[in-house]
Order: C-alpha cells, then structure tokens, then sequence
C-alpha cells in the first residue's frame, strides 16, 4: 500500500485512519466529547477547544500547526499530514495559530464500565459513564448542551452558566466572564449552534488579538510607570543626600572658630 508519491504506510499511520474512520462512523456526542477532533486519538490533558466548539489534544495542534508550516520531523510526519487533509478537508483551516485555540479545564471519563443487565428481558445493556459531568449540576455532556468559558477554561452546562451570568463570574473559579464578550464557547455543538459559531469566528479572533494586545499594553504600561518611579527616586536620592552634607557642613564650626574659643576660655 503507498501514499502519495509512492510513500510506504506505516504501522502509526493504520492505526490512525483507523480510529478516524471510527470517529467518522460514529459521530455521537459520546465520540466527540472523548477523541480528537483532528486525529481521533482519545483526548487526554492538556486539552484545548477551537472557537467552532471542537475538542483537541494540544499536542495533534502543534504537530498541525507545524505541518501546515512546512516543518517535518520525519516521512512519518508528512504522511499524517496528508492523511489529514484528505480525511479533514478544510475542516481545520481556520486553525492557522495556537491563538486560535484556547485551554480547558477538562478531562474526560474512562470509558470502560462493565455491561449490566436490564430489568426488561435480563439480557447485557452495556450503560456506560458520561465522559464528563457538570460540577455544579451533575447533568452529562452527551445528553445535556455544555459550554466553556474562555478566560478560565472550565467545562460547565448551559444551565450552570444560565445562572452564573447573573453576577458575571465562574461558580468554580470565580473569573469573570460577559457572554457579550463572546467568553462563552458551546461545546461539540449541534448544526444551528455550528453554523452561528461560524458566522462569529472572525469577530472573536479580533476580540482575542485585541485582548492579548490589552494585556501587553497594561503590562508594559506598568513597567514604564515602575522605572519613572525609580528614575525619580534616584534624582531625589543625590539632591537629599547634599541637602544632608551641606546641613552638616554648615553645623560643624571652623578650626579658626574654634581656636578664637580656645584663646577667649584662656
């Protein structure tokens, strides 16, 4: 079997059409909140989500931010690579920097519990656990639409979000956050919520450029301010310390002062 060019296919490379064609097949919430969307690899922390509500491993989006650069490892990378554009398309363009991903706090359950009987006819249901549980609800993100929240990176319902916005804050961390903002990302969304994503995407990679050069802006803002101060404390420093000698200069008395003392006590 060969790739491309007449590249030879490799073992890695199986495996991973393999668990992409399984996540083509099944395209379940169950699937999209426990793999890659990139590769199909199990997600497993650190994990990040792109603005349109799809989860990743951090490192399959450096490998592809890297790829789409030119920049190769080994064949190894390169046939991956092409693997994912004919499988992708252009799913993925609108990653073009890891800015245009942000980290989650999440980590999703095992999914390996055992099948159990049905009260129905005793035959094997395999029931298995939600791959992640609100913690402020305990609803499940594959029955129940969940959210990120941009500034802090926690995974919580829409419920729980519902709520929280009343005071602008994380239950969990308290960061603040405004919906208005475009802080709050629906996760593995449905079609209408996908399609509204995509009609926002290039106003919230504006508001991310303009609140990293906020943030850049503040920072050097108070460097400046803290060398004025030295600066002023150092012009100050000379000038009292003068004010102090001449002080001292002008209290100590003379030597003639002191010998016309001498011969007045005699």
């Amino acid at each position: 079997m060969g790739l491309d060019g007449g590249t030879i296919i490799s073992r890695n490379d199986v495996l991973r059409g393999q668990c992409w064609d399984l996540n083509k097949a099944d395209n379940s919430r169950v699937t999209r909140w426990s793999t890659c969307a990139l590769t199909g690899q199990p997600l497993a922390p650190p994990i990040v989500a792109c603005f349109l509500g799809r989860l990743y491993n951090k490192s399959a989006v450096l490998e592809w931010l890297l790829a789409k650069a030119g920049r190769f490892a080994d064949e190894a990378d390169v046939n991956r690579y092409l693997n994912q554009l004919r499988e992708g398309g252009e799913a993925f363009d609108h990653i073009a920097s890891i800015k245009d991903v942000f980290p989650l706090q999440y980590s999703p359950a095992t999914l390996d519990a055992p099948a159990v009987a049905t009260a129905a006819d005793g035959a094997a249901d395999p029931v298995l656990p939600a791959p992640y549980t609100c913690p402020i609800t305990s609803l499940r993100c594959d029955r129940y639409p969940f959210a990120a929240l941009r500034p802090c990176g926690h995974v919580l319902a829409e419920r729980a979000l519902k709520e929280a916005a009343a005071d602008g804050t994380c239950p969990i961390c308290g960061a603040a956050f405004s919906a208005a903002d475009e802080d709050v990302v629906p996760l593995v969304p449905s079609e209408e919520q996908l399609e509204r994503l995509q009609e926002l995407l290039p106003r919230r990679r504006k508001q991310g450029g303009r609140k990293d050069r906020r943030g850049k802006g503040k920072k050097k803002g108070q460097q400046g301010t803290e060398e004025h101060a030295e600066q002023q404390q150092q012009q100050q420093q000379p000038a009292g310390s003068s004010q102090r000698g001449g002080a001292a200069e002008a209290a100590a008395p003379s030597a003639a002062q002191v010998q016309r003392q001498q011969q007045d006590d005699l």
